[in-house]
């Protein structure tokens, strides 16, 4: 494999474009072949698809299928109910763009590529026949089967040449992350420093996005439902993980855990990697039964920042063997030895900026249909399907300007690339042989582009558009007036979506920043009056999805302190919203438990906050009462209570800490007894 100084570019680079140009020859060749009216578009579907891993091209194809059939019955339908009113079928055509694009950005990976697909593949059949509704199904038959011509044409290419599989990019990416993730909690036990918010957000955002490389390593291994359960626990273990850290470093900051606590929790906890957890988290349930010296060398029992302390490790240790036994099912196959309660990964959803980038598109395929319904020129309504291509496709991005940027470049080059081949070579011969090799700088000037994510979106827009622009047809047209005629509405097309994407509603990184703040109060407004969502993987991934964006969209702002104790106050106050639904969980066991029913529901009721300083006193006597009652209980229900009681010391310290923000931003909810009375 060719190889340049200074890693010019990517590993793998000359593989994927060689692949890559394989497939849109062989698309070419049989759309040539069965004469399918536009040849180009088995290209145009192999460039879309150009994936660097197997499994992502297979998971992108399949998406790929199901949104194009879709969008085909949908176009249809449109045509033949307003085939006689231009006015309304574009109208139709808008709002079905637009529905898809807010379920596009609501989803994610290739399900929000196929909801885009749905949309704009309607744009392109309806567009198309507008002027001749009666070609319609010619059209849709024509377009489907260019589509399977050139999903069929990839997947072979990959699967006999042997792509890289997105299921060894998986396990290197678990592997890594869980490495990372078990040097932070040995710190954080140690009483080492552990990365701050900020960064074990990053490392949060690492776990998060195997999600997308799961989906597509399911399509490349034969067991692969077993497998993936191992993975999604262990990811939701590592979250887990983190989160103990960082409350096991909070809890040892302040010095106030006897040493005779921290160094019985130490050797239990070892490494971490015990071949007994069981024995080490009984140890420290026992812990917690047991008398101790305080600093002054008096026999006292756990306050509640050792109990946090203590129940904190006893989880790390739990969620680290879930963590060892997923990655186990991982590398070794077969069902897991032990695995994480909860599976379920939740991402934190937009639905502002879901419904403004469907009233972008809505906008601006609506202004561009209006300027050609002006211009009255046929050829114009070309431009249109183009807009409303790389309009919906754009509103997954999260840098919306930077696609239009590559829109208004990419579009110019692949004209001007066009333009040479189709003007100064391709008259010079005639078989495909010729053409293919012709083609091959192209592809792989476009696979180059899209390998680097800073010109990925030029990438795109020249090579996916080259053999549209290109006018690829069973005979090749060398007229000038035509070429230029046709893709000077491609060029206008480039310019209008600039223009959408960089001035109409651009989302910014402070706005976006703004509801991921508002989401987070709104959630702990509702854990303040005791109906939050309860604790869980749902949770804690959806906490750190959170952090992950705040993170992201703070990348696009200066750097400066101001920004960093944003990110800093945004993350203690979700972490508060947790440590509520955590005691409340717990606290909701222990209610069943005779011994401790009456105080643990005392203790429910005091984990409603009204009032700070009230909470803080009522849940620190509740805390301390439920510990002094736990300590005859049985195994498994003396970690019940700890549980309750680490969830109700978290809370109060994160209260303590939060109160001044609490009060500034009106986080308290209104008793309904003050309801009442106003």
């Amino acid at each position: 494999m060719p190889r340049f100084k200074g890693g010019f570019f990517p590993p793998g680079w000359f593989m994927f474009c060689m692949r890559t140009w394989m497939a849109v020859v062989i698309a070419l060749f049989a759309a040539f072949w069965l004469q399918i009216s536009s040849p180009g578009s088995a290209a145009v579907t192999v460039m879309i698809l150009a994936q660097p891993l197997r499994g992502q091209m297979l998971s992108k194809a399949l998406y790929r299928l199901a949104g194009t059939f879709v969008g085909a019955f949908v176009a249809l339908f449109l045509v033949s109910c307003f085939s006689q009113d231009r006015a309304m079928l574009l109208g139709g055509v808008a709002l079905w763009l637009s529905l898809c694009c807010i379920m596009g950005t609501l989803e994610r990976d290739f399900r929000a590529y196929a909801a885009m697909l749905a949309g704009y593949t309607v744009a392109l059949i309806a567009i198309g026949c507008i002027d001749a509704p009666e070609t319609a199904y010619d059209v849709t038959v024509n377009r489907v089967s260019a589509i399977i011509i050139g999903i069929a044409a990839t997947a072979a290419v990959n699967d006999v040449f042997g792509s890289p599989t997105a299921w060894a990019r998986l396990c290197a990416g678990l592997d890594t992350v869980s490495e990372m993730v078990a040097r932070i909690a040995r710190d954080a036990v140690a009483g080492h420093s552990v990365p701050d918010a900020a960064a074990c957000a990053g490392i949060a955002g690492q776990i998060m996005a195997l999600t997308s490389q799961v989906s597509f390593a399911r399509t490349e291994i034969a067991d692969g439902h077993l497998r993936m359960t191992g993975v999604r626990s262990a990811m939701v273990a590592m979250l887990e993980m983190l989160n103990c850290s960082r409350a096991i470093a909070m809890a040892l900051e302040r010095g106030l855990i006897s040493d005779e606590v921290v160094q019985r929790a130490r050797k239990a906890f070892g490494a971490g990697t015990a071949d007994t957890p069981k024995e080490a988290v009984e140890d420290l349930e026992q812990l917690a039964r047991e008398t101790h010296k305080d600093a002054a060398g008096n026999d006292t029992r756990l306050t509640l920042e050792e109990a946090w302390f203590v129940e904190r490790t006893m989880a790390l240790l739990s969620y680290w063997r879930w963590t060892q036994d997923g990655l186990d099912c991982v590398h070794n196959g077969g069902h897991a030895r032990t695995q994480a309660p909860e599976m379920r990964i939740v991402a934190h959803q937009d639905i502002i900026l879901a419904l403004l980038n469907g009233l972008r598109v809505l906008i601006g395929f609506s202004m561009t249909a209006g300027l050609c319904i002006l211009s009255g020129l046929p050829q114009s309504f070309s431009a249109l399907s183009q807009t409303a291509i790389v309009l919906t496709l754009a509103a997954t991005t999260y840098n919306v300007r930077a696609f239009g940027m590559g829109a208004l470049i990419g579009l110019p080059l692949a004209i001007i690339t066009a333009a040479i081949l189709n003007f100064g070579i391709l008259p010079h011969g005639s078989d495909m042989v010729f053409y293919s090799v012709m083609v091959l700088p192209v592809i792989f000037g476009g696979c180059l582009l899209l390998l680097n994510p800073k010109t990925a979106a030029v990438g795109f827009n020249a090579g996916v558009f080259f053999f549209v622009i290109l006018g690829v047809a069973n005979e090749q047209s060398y007229d000038p007036v035509v070429f230029i005629n046709r893709d000077e509405q491609y060029l206008f097309a480039g310019i209008l979506i600039f223009i959408s994407l960089t001035l109409l509603m651009p989302p910014s990184a402070r706005t976006r920043r703004f509801r991921v703040a508002m989401a987070i109060g709104h959630d702990l407004r509702r854990q303040f009056e005791g109906h939050g969502e309860q604790a869980g993987s749902a949770l804690i991934s959806r906490h750190y999805d959170r952090l992950t964006k705040v993170r992201l969209w703070n990348s696009y702002l200066a750097a400066n302190k101001a920004r960093d104790r944003v990110f800093a106050r945004l993350a203690s106050l979700d972490d508060m919203g947790a440590a509520l639904a955590r005691a409340r969980r717990h606290l909701e066991r222990a209610a069943t438990i005779p011994e401790v029913r009456a105080e643990a529901e005392a203790a429910l009721r005091a984990s409603i906050v009204y009032n700070v300083n009230s909470a803080v006193s009522r849940m620190s006597l509740h805390g301390r009462r439920l510990l002094e009652l736990s300590i005859n209980l049985p195994h498994g229900e003396m970690a019940t209570v700890l549980g309750a009681v680490s969830g109700m010391a978290g809370a109060i310290r994160l209260l303590e800490q939060n109160r001044s923000a609490i009060e500034l931003y009106d986080l308290l909810p209104v008793p309904k007894m003050q309801w009442r009375a106003l």
